[in-house]
């Protein structure tokens, strides 16, 4: 990814049947000078055409997503989990809900569309839930079951489409004879494709299961009941809202010109009828004079002009159109293993229609899917106006620009005169200082890895017994240029920020250049609170953890594209790689700790055994699954970061282990912002561990106690 020297910045927002096949594409072309930004609320995408098998779980909640972050590292692309909540694009720019906003060159809209409540008044004390986006109604589903379990329910489902029907179908098989199913809406079946055979199907397979319909449209939604237009009240136990498609306020609120429904109208290139650097697709659009019913199908089809047509605008070459079909394949689930086809004329129930479906669906998701340790070979292109790479500077003249920075410092109101350096006042002769430097994990959010960068860092002042006074930070960005090196910049620094307030800790002093290795530098001066030295523990003392072992071996495990680790594992990994110590040395210093000491890059092995080597004592420890972020132990079998075979063979004669030990390799796991190591004594234990779980939300982790010294320091007990 950071091979490149970056001219120019895209933008993709949402991670729909579109984008995705951007990123996709990218996974297997090399467009030099390109950073590609996704920004997504979520880390996973839902892909809508399995949606229904899922409900009536013929489908796992894995099968049905596709993993963002995995895409993006894929596709050397950057991801970022947040919610645009507005766009200027007379500057090219973009606002987000909690990080600083985002500049762009080209931009890709694909956010799908909200359910359309238009005309309906919704109660807060109504249960209602939207079908729109389909990754809200993947979300809400477990409480859904919960309203259920309980008694029979009474259903409504609002919306008289052929979509409405699949969803009824859906939940009939979920809850079997636990609800009744009535769908109002102001058409039943109109939708033109449907020929009047697939019509009769439907009706029949409704009346088989139950499902209830009532045409009228309705303009109300309580807790018990739902009014139509017509005054005619329905009662209702819940209701799901299958009505159509609308924009996010945003999107509404831009610039970008609209068809009569308000959604954003582009030409047969799929751009903004009036903003050749926006591309939008999916239900958030519609054709200049061309009007299609909203479908999954058809950002699917759009999807593969889209891809093109980015990379052919990037690289100076003509445009390729976009021709709707007129007609399409519709596939509706109905019973176990059984779906019913509908294409022009035909129309076909049967087991062979569901295995068509099947192949289809899974054909589509498992483009997005990644073997482990696969390699891809790219082809490289350039952009259009990057035919002539300059050299870069390596040397002072590799600093990032002093545009960028006094634009950055300015928005901060911080150091505008540039001066070297910053004079502080610190009130004492003892002062802590700890330096250290990570580099960028490929696609992370950099805001994310600013915070990382941080408590990495905190970590070594924390366990000398100090906090963070005044810092200083060295930010190697990639080689870029205008909005990109900003982008870093500023996501860089205001993730150091954002942990810097906490302590309260003073950025007095930085640098930053140019580089193929993106990462961070951090410089910290603390003060001494309580001195604490290695040579400090006392026999028969417990052993903590502040927090559970293993980004090492996980992100090797992300990095090889491991199918042991999912979406959700990876936002379990990054929640703890953002979690910080301070709290725990706080409460471990309110104990009289004697010793402490977080474990980093050289693992759990080496930073124990040198306490037990300077205090001239064993620890007696034993390991558990409690020990670890991922309780899955066949990740910690299969995979080992770069620092493991040092680590192990540094430690490896300080330690008395079975061969038979399952968890044997985190010993040796190099820890990024890893927890910190401390000693309780004994007679505090049960005070000790309800003050952390209180302060925390979490327990410590019991690993062992120091005891008399014997032939080993460290004595792994099973």
């Amino acid at each position: 990814m950071f091979e490149n020297n970056f001219t120019k910045q895209l933008v993709l927002i949402g991670g729909g049947h579109a984008n995705i096949q951007v990123l996709r594409k990218l996974c297997m072309n090399n467009l030099k000078g390109l950073h590609t930004i996704l920004i997504s609320e979520h880390f996973e995408a839902t892909y809508s055409g399995m949606t229904p098998g899922y409900i009536h779980k013929d489908f796992s909640k894995e099968e049905i997503s596709m993993d963002l972050q995995r895409l993006c590292f894929n596709a050397g692309a950057t991801f970022i989990r947040d919610k645009v909540v507005k766009i200027e694009t007379n500057y090219q720019k973009l606002e987000l809900q909690n990080l600083p906003s985002i500049h762009y060159d080209l931009l890709s809209i694909n956010t799908g569309s909200i359910s359309n409540t238009r005309g309906i008044k919704i109660e807060n004390s109504s249960r209602c839930f939207f079908v729109k986006p389909i990754s809200l109604l993947v979300k809400n589903l477990s409480e859904i079951d919960q309203i259920i379990k309980y008694k029979k329910n009474k259903i409504a489902i609002i919306g008289g489409g052929i979509a409405s029907y699949e969803l009824a179908f859906s939940l009939s098989r979920r809850y079997e004879n636990n609800l009744e199913i009535t769908i109002l809406g102001k058409n039943i079946l109109k939708e033109k494709n449907l020929n009047e055979k697939t019509k009769k199907y439907i009706k029949k397979i409704s009346n088989y299961l139950g499902i209830k319909e009532i045409q009228g449209e309705v303009v109300s939604i309580s807790e018990k009941f739902l009014t139509l237009k017509n005054g005619v009240i329905f009662e209702c136990d819940l209701s799901l809202v299958s009505s159509g498609a609308d924009i996010e306020t945003w999107l509404s609120n831009s610039s970008l010109n609209k068809d009569k429904n308000g959604f954003i109208a582009v030409n047969d290139n799929l751009l903004s009828t009036n903003n050749e650097s926006v591309f939008i697709t999916g239900d958030a659009c519609s054709l200049e004079n061309n009007f299609r019913p909203k479908s999954g199908v058809m950002a699917v089809r759009q999807g593969e002009v889209l891809k093109e047509n980015i990379f052919y605008k990037l690289t100076g070459r003509p445009l390729i159109k976009f021709r709707p079909q007129k007609n399409w394949l519709y596939l509706v689930g109905t019973y176990k293993n059984y779906a019913l086809l509908n294409y022009f004329f035909l129309s076909f129930h049967g087991r062979w229609c569901w295995k068509l479906k099947e192949w289809i669906d899974r054909r589509f998701i498992n483009k997005f899917k990644f073997s482990s340790g696969k390699s891809m070979t790219k082809k490289n292109f350039d952009l259009e106006e990057s035919k002539n790479i300059k050299m870069y500077c390596q040397g002072c003249g590799s600093k990032a620009s002093k545009y960028t920075l006094v634009n950055f410092l300015k928005a901060e109101n911080s150091n505008t005169e540039l001066s070297d350096a910053s004079i502080i006042d610190i009130n004492t002769s003892s002062l802590l200082q700890s330096i250290d430097h990570i580099k960028l994990f490929t696609s992370l959010n950099p805001f994310d890895f600013g915070v990382i960068s941080y408590l990495h860092s905190q970590n070594d002042i924390l366990s000398s017994g100090g906090s963070v006074q005044t810092i200083s930070v060295s930010q190697a960005l990639p080689f870029s240029e205008g909005i990109i090196e900003k982008f870093y910049m500023d996501y860089f620094m205001k993730g150091i920020k954002s942990e810097s307030i906490k302590d309260d800790s003073v950025i007095v002093s930085g640098h930053s250049y140019q580089s193929k290795e993106p990462g961070i530098t951090i410089t910290m001066n603390g003060v001494f609170e309580k001195k604490i030295s290695k040579n400090q523990a006392q026999e028969n003392d417990l052993i903590y953890l502040s927090k559970p072992l293993g980004t090492g071996y996980l992100l090797a495990a992300y990095f090889n594209n491991s199918e042991l680790l999912s979406s959700i594992d990876f936002q379990n990994l990054i929640e703890w790689l953002r979690k910080g110590n301070s709290k725990a040395s706080e409460i471990s210093k309110s104990f009289k700790s004697n010793i402490t000491t977080d474990i980093s890059g050289f693992g759990l092995a080496s930073h124990l055994s040198d306490i037990c080597k300077s205090s001239k004592l064993s620890a007696e420890i034993k390991l558990n699954k409690e020990i670890l972020i991922n309780k899955n132990i066949e990740i910690l079998k299969t995979f080992k970061s770069t620092g493991f075979d040092n680590n192990y063979s540094s430690s490896i004669n300080d330690i008395l282990i079975s061969d038979n030990n399952k968890l044997k390799n985190i010993l040796y796991d190099p820890q990024t912002n890893g927890p910190l190591l401390f000693s309780i004594n004994k007679k505090n234990q049960i005070e000790f561990e309800k003050k952390f779980l209180l302060k925390l939300g979490f327990s410590p982790i019991p690993l062992g106690k120091f005891k008399k010294p014997e032939d080993k320091l460290i004595n792994v007990v099973d």
